[in-house]
C-alpha cells in the first residue's frame, strides 16, 4: 500500500509538475490561499494551466462517463493526464508517495483530484498512436478536435484516394476518417441523393400530420400495456425480411416472453397480415411506404437496404413526437428476456439513448460505435430534435450505405452542441451481444449456448444478408418457424411457430449449439 503523504504539500507540487526536476524530498506545504498561479510554471502559461497530476483512469471515467464504449485500463493507459487551470488545484487531495517515480503526482480519486474544478473539459485521445502530438491553444473556445497531417496538398478533396502519411509533406486539416496509416474513407453525397433525399423528405413531411394522428391512439395503447413506463417497442420490415420477424416473434412466444409492447411498422400489405397473424399490433400506410421495396437486401449497403434505413428513422421519428420512448430494433433478434426491465430501470441514469455496442470501433462510427438495429430513446426536447435531424440526413444514408455512420456524427455534434447524453453499453459486458461476438469472441457465444452467461437478447448482425442470418440462427438452435408447405409465406402463421428450434449446421468455423 502506498505511504500517504500530508494534503497541505499538494498544491506546491502540482504547480512545479512538467517543469520542475524530480526532487526525492517532499515539497514544501503550501497554503491554498496562494495555488492560484504561479509556481515554477512559465508566466507565459500560466493563464491557461498552473499544475498537473494523473488520475486514476477507472475512476475518473467513472465520474465522468460520456457514455462511450470504453476500453479496459492496461499497462501504459490507466491513468488519467489533468491540467489545472488557475485556482483549480486541489488543497485536500492526498497523492500517492511514488518515491520520485515521476515528476507528475497520483491522485487516485477523481473526486479529490477535481474538487476545486468548477469545469471538466474531457478530451479522448488514442493510445499508441506514434507521431501523434497534442496542442493545447489559449483561444475563444472550440469543441471540436482540428487534426492536421503530413499529407500532399489538395488531399483534402472529397474524391482524393487513399493517401499515404508524408513527413516531407507541410500539415493539412485533415478530417477523422483519414487515419495516420493514410487511408481515406470518406465520400460526399452526390448531387442526385440529395435531391432524392429531398424528395422523400418532403414526402414523408407533407404526411406528418395525418401519420400522426393516425399513430397517435395505437402508440398510446401499446404504450400503455404490460405496466412499462410510456414505452413502445418499434420495428420496421418488409417482405423480404419477413420469416426473420415470423422467427423473432416465436421464439419468443416459445419462451413465453410478452410481445404486447411492439409495434410493427409492416412497408407492404404481406407482412402487415403476417403481423397480424402472429398477435402483433402492426400498422401500415399505403403512401408513406409505396416507395418501399418488398425484396429483401442481398447485400449490406445495396439499394434495397439503404430504403429500409430511411423507413427505420421515420417510425422512430414519429413515435418520438408522439410521446413515447423507443426501444428500436432490426427483425434479427432473439430475446432470452424482456429487455424493457433493463432499460427502464437497470441502466444508468441520466441518458437520453442507449445503444448496443456494434463492434466495430473504427475511426468511421468514433467515439460511439452505436449498433442502430438495437437502442433504446427516452423522449424529450434532445432526441426530438436529434431526430429531426437526422431525418434530413438521407443523402449521408444513401452515400454511406447505413443510418449508422450519420447517427454517429449526429449524436457527437449534438452532445456538444444540446447536451444530449449517449451511452453505448460495452462489447465486454454480457447482456447484449450481436454479430461481433458470433464472428469475434466466439468464446463468449460458446459460453452463451452453454448457458454460461446470461444476456437478454442476441443481434444476428454482422451478416452479408438474410439467407446468411438464417443459417446461422438455425446453427445456434434459435430458429423457430417451420419449413412446412404454406409456412414459406407466412399468412398461416399461427400453425408454422415451432415448440422447439430447428437445427442444422452449416459452418465448421463458427459458433454452433451442437458440434458441427
Amino acid at each position: 500500500m502506498p505511504s500517504m503523504r500530508g494534503c497541505t504539500s499538494v498544491a506546491l507540487r502540482l504547480r512545479r509538475t512538467l517543469v520542475t526536476p524530480k526532487k526525492k524530498n517532499p515539497p514544501t506545504p503550501l497554503s491554498a490561499s496562494d495555488d492560484s498561479m504561479g509556481g515554477d510554471w512559465p508566466e507565459s502559461m500560466r493563464s491557461l494551466f498552473v499544475g498537473a497530476a494523473r488520475v486514476s483512469r477507472d475512476d475518473f471515467m467513472g465520474m465522468f462517463d460520456v457514455g462511450v464504449p470504453l476500453d479496459a485500463s492496461m499497462a501504459q493507459n490507466e491513468e488519467v493526464l489533468l491540467l489545472y487551470g488557475p485556482g483549480s488545484v486541489p488543497t485536500e487531495a492526498p497523492f500517492d508517495n511514488d518515491d520520485g517515480a515521476s515528476a507528475i503526482p497520483l491522485i487516485r480519486s477523481a473526486t479529490q483530484a477535481t474538487q476545486r474544478c468548477s469545469a471538466v473539459k474531457q478530451v479522448l485521445v488514442q493510445p499508441n498512436e506514434p507521431g501523434s502530438c497534442f496542442a493545447v491553444v489559449g483561444q475563444w473556445e472550440s469543441y471540436h478536435v482540428h487534426k492536421w497531417l503530413r499529407v500532399q496538398s489538395g488531399t483534402n478533396s472529397g474524391t482524393a484516394a487513399d493517401q499515404q502519411l508524408n513527413k516531407k509533406e507541410p500539415f493539412q486539416i485533415a478530417p477523422r476518417s483519414h487515419t495516420l496509416i493514410g487511408k481515406r474513407k470518406q465520400t460526399f453525397p452526390r448531387h442526385k441523393q440529395t435531391v432524392l433525399m429531398a424528395e422523400q423528405y418532403g414526402k414523408y413531411m407533407s404526411l406528418l400530420d395525418e401519420l400522426y394522428a393516425d399513430l397517435k391512439p395505437v402508440a398510446a395503447e401499446v404504450a400503455a400495456r404490460g405496466g412499462s413506463n410510456n414505452t413502445v417497442v418499434v420495428m420496421v420490415c418488409n417482405k423480404g425480411q419477413s420469416m426473420l420477424l415470423a422467427n423473432f416473434v416465436c421464439a419468443a412466444k416459445a419462451r413465453g416472453i410478452d410481445m404486447s409492447k411492439v409495434l410493427l411498422f409492416a412497408s407492404d400489405l404481406h407482412t402487415h397480415r403476417l403481423a397480424r397473424s402472429l398477435g402483433l399490433m402492426t400498422y401500415h400506410h399505403e403512401k408513406l411506404f409505396a416507395d418501399m421495396p418488398e425484396a429483401a437486401a442481398k447485400q449490406y449497403g445495396d439499394s434495397n437496404f439503404k430504403a429500409m434505413m430511411m423507413a427505420k428513422i421515420y417510425v422512430v421519428h414519429i413515435i418520438n413526437l408522439l410521446g413515447h420512448d423507443v426501444l428500436f430494433q432490426d427483425s434479427d433478434m432473439i430475446w432470452f428476456k424482456d429487455p424493457l426491465p433493463y432499460f427502464e430501470k437497470k441502466v444508468p441514469a441520466g441518458f437520453d439513448v442507449y445503444f448496443q455496442d456494434d463492434g466495430q470501433h473504427s475511426a468511421q462510427y468514433a467515439p460511439y460505435s452505436p449498433n442502430t438495429g438495437f437502442y433504446y430513446m427516452r423522449q424529450n426536447e434532445r432526441t426530438q430534435f436529434l431526430m429531426s435531424h437526422l431525418v434530413r440526413m438521407g443523402d449521408v444514408v444513401m452515400n454511406t450505405g447505413s443510418h449508422q455512420a450519420a447517427m454517429t456524427a449526429l449524436m457527437a455534434e449534438h452532445s456538444s452542441w444540446k447536451g444530449l447524453r449517449v451511452k453505448v453499453i460495452n462489447r465486454d459486458e454480457p447482456d447484449f451481444p450481436c454479430g461481433y461476438h458470433f464472428q469475434r469472441k466466439q468464446s463468449f457465444v460458446r459460453d452463451m449456448l452453454a448457458g454460461k452467461n446470461d444476456p437478454y437478447i442476441f443481434h444476428m448482425s454482422w451478416t452479408d444478408n438474410k439467407d446468411q442470418k438464417i443459417q446461422y440462427l438455425q446453427q445456434l438452435g434459435e430458429w423457430y418457424w417451420s419449413e412446412a408447405p404454406g409456412c414459406g409465406n407466412g399468412v398461416e402463421a399461427a400453425d408454422c411457430c415451432l415448440a422447439e428450434p430447428l437445427f442444422r449446421c452449416h459452418y465448421k468455423d463458427k459458433p454452433s449449439k451442437r458440434p458441427c
